[in-house]
């Protein structure tokens, strides 16, 4: 692999790790930490990547899913119809590039169908299961194909009908939402009984729908628009139209705000006007969703594993703001990278005041020629740190505008910083002693997608280092509350809870341990892979250089960091393995024990990860790469080279339609 090539993949893990973490921050946690700009920028610079070298690209993407996963505290509910998300149109261009790629799926040349538009509620998407005209099953999208149940919340809502008014079948989807008058007056309550505030309605929505009490979901001013269906059963629409006015006839809420537009400059023209008066609103939206009336054009079009082919959201632009960059500032992170952040003249964005704005690295800054003193653009969505978009070069005119150089010392610890050729930023090589990578690292190790020590967070850590309890992770199983209790603002209570969460992080799993250590360029979803080929932390310090290629994802400066790792911290791995109690993934008996499976390529009637489970509920192995001891390959569209390789040795080969016959 070339060194650009190794720089790409690079990056593609590095986005692929962070859009997984905040999928899971959205979907599963309701605690968001970016924009949802900020999150289609990442996923389309993602896509790109992956469309400009698809030798990189993998089933197993994020490009390739749908929302979270079911939350483990609600029973698992398996959709009839998959719930698929929508994919993102940014402008006018893309929103014709759907148009065409429409026709060209179906060869032809004049539009036949007409447009339904209608806004994108900022909410939780939900299914209602209805059997002769009665509410009996109720649950959210999670990743698509399995939700969580949710019923016994949803009959406690007094917006949502637990009788039709007439006895028929059918699955309704809907978007649960928060008004923002009645989200504002549910904060004030908060903060009047000591609750923390919600940071977005729907932010508040989620968490309310996932109360474990239907009571605490019902005092709630939650409320839904309908907009599609699961399994039609009994409803006879035949255009997306005629479904809503289906769902107002069984008094089920709807948005009367949609429109039948008649062709996409009309609904171009909806969406113009829809910018103008979304602030005036009743509640958020964060665009319009474009949807081909007409069923019989929707069947025909399908949908790909995550998308349908027949709609499409038209978002919104972030909301930006014009401020002055006050000074710049450098942080240095767990791994020792230095990077740069605007010092901003507080400015209202998005209804939040912000300071700062993360200017990522060096090239960042000579791509934007961002002075300090320059008068900046910002956007902001939510609550997050914004991102300097622009500079406004007309205000330089008569002003003291001064350069800025990245500092040739660590402003940490003062070592001598490195840059090297196939690094973007800077890097402090002090990883043992400089005291922010220390900071960085354990606060890394107890995070909740880690060893997930509840409580544990950055305040109390450094308060630790202060104290000089805690340099390295196994630290942290040495404290006592005895210790603790000399802190301030530290009760009993508060210190019996902290040293019971440390000690029941002890208990987790291999790709957990190795994601902790924090090894530069391995991220929460290459640490699980890695570990999938691995019994323990011993092993983990054993494994060879030519076996760790042959995992999926990584290469070599993967493979050299993880080394280099290993090698700084191979007492500490080992001392980690004695305090440690990884979980053992259980071996399921069956038909298939014995067997080794991979899957290559894109499935159409399920995810890779839906795949894998039912081969291992089947009793069979689930492997990255293939090798001689692969019972069977597993292929769908645009296999690549392991299709090759599986030819070469003779492996047996299945299509999706053989799989499934199999199961």
């Amino acid at each position: 692999m070339s060194a650009n090539l190794e720089k790409i993949k690079i990056r593609i893990d590095e986005l692929r790790s962070q859009i997984e973490r905040h999928n899971r921050k959205y979907h599963e946690e309701d605690a968001p930490e970016i924009t949802d700009a900020e999150f289609d920028n990442l996923k389309t610079e993602l896509k790109k990547l992956e469309k400009k070298y698809p030798e990189l690209d993998s089933p197993d993407s994020p490009t390739h899913k749908v929302g979270g996963a079911a939350r483990r505290d609600f029973a698992k509910v398996q959709h009839s119809v998959r719930m698929i998300s929508l994919d993102n149109a940014f402008s006018k261009d893309d929103m014709r590039d759907f148009e065409n790629r429409a026709k060209r799926a179906l060869k032809i040349t004049e539009i036949p169908w007409s447009y339904f538009a209608e806004y994108k509620m900022d909410g939780l998407a939900v299914e209602l299961v209805y059997q002769s005209g009665t509410l009996v099953k109720a649950s959210t999208r999670g990743d698509g194909a399995v939700g969580e149940d949710i019923t016994a919340n949803l009959l406690a809502l007094p917006s949502i009908p637990k009788k039709l008014k007439k006895s028929v079948s059918f699955e309704a989807r809907g978007e649960i939402f928060i008004e923002i008058d009645d989200f504002e007056k549910l904060n004030k309550k908060r903060v009047a009984e000591d609750e923390p505030a919600f940071a977005n309605p729907r932010n508040a929505a989620a968490g309310s729908l996932r109360q474990l009490d239907p009571k605490i979901t019902a005092s709630r001013p939650l409320k839904i628009f309908c907009y599609g269906l699961g399994l039609p059963m009994d409803c006879k629409a035949q255009t997306q139209s005629e479904l809503l006015e289906f769902f107002n006839e069984q008094g089920l809420p709807i948005n009367s705000s949609s429109h039948v537009c008649k062709n996409l400059d009309d609904f171009l023209k909806f969406y113009d006007q829809t910018v103008k008066k979304r602030d005036k609103l009743p509640y958020q939206i964060d665009g319009v969703v474009a949807k081909i009336n007409e069923f019989k054009f929707q069947e025909k079009l399908g949908t790909t594993s995550n998308h349908p082919r027949w709609a499409v959201a038209f978002k919104f632009e972030a909301p930006m703001a014009v401020t002055t960059l006050e000074n710049i500032e450098v942080q240095v992170g767990r791994t020792g990278t230095l990077t740069p952040v605007a010092v901003l003249a507080p400015v209202n964005v998005g209804g939040v005041t912000v300071s700062s704005a993360s200017l990522h690295n060096e090239d960042e800054i000579a791509r934007l020629d961002v002075r300090i003193g320059d008068v900046v653009e910002i956007i902001r969505s939510g609550d997050v740190i914004p991102k300097v978009i622009g500079v406004r070069e007309a205000e330089r005119k008569n002003k003291k505008l001064r350069e800025f150089k990245m500092p040739e010392l660590c402003p940490s610890c003062g070592s001598k910083v490195l840059k090297e050729e196939e690094m973007v930023g800077r890097r402090c090589p002090n990883t043992t002693h400089c005291p922010a990578q220390v900071e960085g690292r354990l606060i890394h190790f107890a995070s909740k997608d880690a060893l997930n020590m509840e409580g544990v967070g950055p305040q109390w850590i450094a308060q630790f280092i202060h104290k000089k309890w805690v340099n390295l992770p196994s630290d942290f199983f040495s404290l006592t509350a005895e210790q603790l209790l000399t802190l301030d603002r530290m009760g009993e209570k508060l210190a019996a809870k902290i040293i019971g969460a440390i000690q029941s992080s002890r208990t987790t799993t291999l790709g957990r341990a190795i994601y902790g250590l924090g090894i530069p360029h391995i991220g929460e979803t290459l640490a699980h892979k890695i570990s999938e080929h691995l019994e323990d932390l011993p092993a983990f310090l054993k494994i060879s250089r030519e076996d760790l290629l042959h995992i999926e994802d990584v290469g070599e400066i993967v493979v050299d960091s993880l080394i280099s790792f290993r090698r700084e911290y191979a007492d500490e791995i080992k001392k980690l393995h004695r305090l440690l109690t990884l979980e053992k993934k259980k071996k399921v008996s069956g038909p298939w024990s014995g067997m080794n499976f991979v899957l290559t390529g894109t499935l159409e009637q399920m995810t890779r990860s839906q795949a894998e489970k039912k081969i291992e509920e089947l009793g069979g192995t689930c492997q990255s790469s293939v090798t001689k001891s692969t019972s069977v390959l597993i292929v769908g569209e645009d296999a690549g080279s392991k299709l090759d390789k599986a030819k070469k040795l003779g492996i047996e080969i299945w299509d999706e339609k053989k799989l499934l016959s199999k199961i």
